[in-house]
């Protein structure tokens, strides 16, 4: 089943463009569907418009140009950290969420990321797998990071060799 799956997931062709002000309200949603404690518009327009060390891309399902998910990451000096991804609930399961990540490091590597972190709740056992498969491995906890509810956070990093072009 698992390899149907993942046939299933590679037959979805996915394009990455830049997050634009008119995607929000259809990010907002899947923000919603994903978080237990959203981030709000302004969270998102902050991103989009006043921090120079922010990334933000969504992923379109090729045929309809549906938004299907988001990455938002920020690239400061050589490091990349990861802020935000998530994918549509009727999406999910299709390799998409792996798909974002893995862009959101390309991104990072042609701009010459010698590492990226990111932190993930303690419970989130199918994201760890997603993280861990991709090289990271955890380097400390937060204590009580999350609020809604109350949970830590595993910090997790993935090393680089450094180097690349610029975009």
């Amino acid at each position: 089943m698992e390899s149907e799956m993942n046939k299933r997931a590679a037959s979805v062709p996915i394009l990455y463009d830049r997050m634009t002000p008119k995607d929000v309200d259809t990010i907002l949603t899947i923000e919603r569907a994903a978080y237990s404690s959203p981030w709000t518009r302004r969270m998102f327009e902050s991103e989009l418009w006043e921090n120079p060390f922010s990334f933000a891309y969504v992923a379109r399902e090729e045929e309809h140009r549906r938004i299907v998910g988001y990455v938002l990451f920020w690239v400061v000096y050589d490091e990349l950290h990861l802020m935000n991804v998530a994918v549509e609930p009727a999406w999910r399961r299709r390799g998409i969420g792996e798909g974002l990540v893995r862009f959101a490091l390309e991104s990072g590597r042609r701009r010459g990321i010698r590492m990226a972190t990111l932190e993930v709740r303690a419970s989130n056992l199918p994201a760890q797998t997603l993280y861990r498969n991709l090289g990271f491995y955890q380097v400390g906890v937060r204590r009580n990071y999350y609020r809604e509810p109350r949970e830590d956070a595993l910090l997790l990093q993935c090393d680089f060799d450094g180097g690349g072009e610029e975009e």
